[in-house]
């Protein structure tokens, strides 16, 4: 009825929270189950009952009062235990169908399972539903979308995601072939969501529109604009590197990688990206197409790269991690010329001045140093005052007297992520770990 919310917490006893979502009062509370669940779903027919589904259990609940109470799901002496995926509800308040990790369906009359449908699915079936009197669609690892009748007696038609099927006026496309499939709804068409991040619509033809793409799994920690084009590039945990177009807004191209990504920066001509990884290494990619300008990746550290910058001039790039260094290279020879060491916590920022003779850094320690370019020799004379009158040519650190205003009180060095002085240094934007 839309009045109450159920939660699965992330403690050891998986605990289940009954809300009122309104009021934000708790209505019950119960541990879930040893081991983990993976989905939850209220019964459509009855609003005290819901079902849970994980690691080679199920279980039927219902609330009562403060509490709930539950049933384990009975496999019986024929079926092996498996593990549940995802669940969606019959035609009674009795029955509901679980997608197995095995790739098989499974019917449940009350507790007890009644029916299997051995191996619909190559591998893990990662979404279920039902359309009204039509039957059902599941979803899979295997990256296929599959019609049931509704008695799951026969298989009515199977929908391949794959990149032939894309129509030509989509808006995005898909990164590989056969994305695992993580949800699924019927409605005039087959909408999928995919592992990949990948919103789908499917015709009854099976052809393949993409209206909406993003990156998938993980965190994402790098973006810059080209110096000239409505383009910007974007990398993140999902080891891959994205170029977008900001008037049409859709992903122009992509190309993966072995690695957890973390920065990204044009060449002051466009022409290049540079893209650090979380290990600490770096490649320089051709933007027009994502091909590498260098052979491999470049590695002279081993921890995550923070912060990663092209000299105006465009002779050098500057190179920092969280092993508190800030390594100076040759953009010409690939060879690095110099190191800034006197840092006494990781790099979380680095800008150049306009002449490429200068660098500053801001820490994780809350130090603003200095470093001549391209040797990385540490500069002291500068005073703290004179820091904001100087030609910088970008200011992306959060540390100095242009900075002073956006600390709220209380703060810490790492609540303040990231900013960005205007050309006319009259505007100051921030990004922070509360949302603005």
């Amino acid at each position: 009825n839309g009045k109450r919310l159920a939660s699965v917490g992330l403690d050891d006893y998986r605990t289940i929270v009954i809300w009122d979502w309104k009021k934000g009062d708790k209505l019950a509370s119960q541990r879930g189950h040893n081991d983990k669940i993976f989905c939850l779903r209220w019964n459509p027919y009855d609003d005290d009952k819901f079902v849970t589904v994980g690691i080679k259990h199920i279980k039927f609940w219902q609330q009562a009062g403060g509490g709930m109470t539950s049933k384990q799901g009975v496999f019986g002496t024929k079926n092996k235990k498996e593990n549940q995926m995802c669940i969606v509800y019959g035609k009674s308040v009795e029955t509901c169908i679980t997608g197995g990790g095995d790739g098989s369906i499974y019917i449940w009359t009350n507790s007890t399972l009644g029916k299997v449908i051995k191996d619909a699915h190559k591998g893990p079936v990662f979404a279920i539903t039902a359309v009204q009197d039509k039957g059902y669609a599941t979803g899979g690892k295997d990256g296929r979308i599959i019609l049931w009748d509704p008695e799951f007696q026969k298989n009515i038609k199977t929908y391949e995601l794959i990149k032939k099927n894309i129509l030509p006026d989509s808006k995005g496309t898909i990164i590989e072939e056969y994305p695992a499939v993580r949800a699924v709804t019927l409605t005039r068409r087959i909408v999928v969501g995919t592992k990949n991040g990948e919103i789908l619509e499917i015709e009854k033809d099976g052809k393949i529109k993409v209206p909406v793409e993003g990156h998938a799994e993980g965190e994402m920690w790098g973006l810059a604009c080209h110096p000239s084009k409505h383009e910007f590039c974007t990398v993140s945990d999902d080891k891959t590197v994205r170029v977008w177009s900001i008037k049409d807004r859709k992903m122009l191209r992509f190309k993966s990688f072995p690695k957890l990504l973390r920065t990204c920066e044009y060449s002051q001509d466009g022409k290049a990206i540079a893209v650090g990884t979380k290990d600490g290494q770096f490649i320089i990619l051709n933007s027009s197409d994502l091909s590498n300008l260098i052979p491999e990746f470049i590695a002279h550290r081993h921890q995550e790269m923070s912060d990663i910058k092209y000299s105006p001039d465009g002779h050098y790039l500057a190179v920092g991690t969280h092993d508190n260094f800030v390594d100076i290279y040759n953009v010409a020879t690939s060879k690095r010329v110099g190191i800034c060491k006197a840092n006494s916590s990781y790099i979380t920022h680095i800008d150049w001045d306009q002449d490429s003779k200068l660098i500053m850094t801001n820490s994780g320690a809350k130090e603003q140093l200095f470093y001549e370019a391209p040797r990385g020799t540490r500069i002291t004379s500068i005073k703290t005052t004179d820091v904001e009158k100087m030609n910088w040519y970008t200011w992306t650190g959060v540390l100095g007297l242009v900075c002073d205003g956006i600390w709220p009180p209380y703060t810490d060095i790492t609540d303040v992520n990231s900013t960005h002085l205007s050309k006319s240094k009259k505007i100051l934007a921030t990004g922070d770990d509360f949302g603005l």
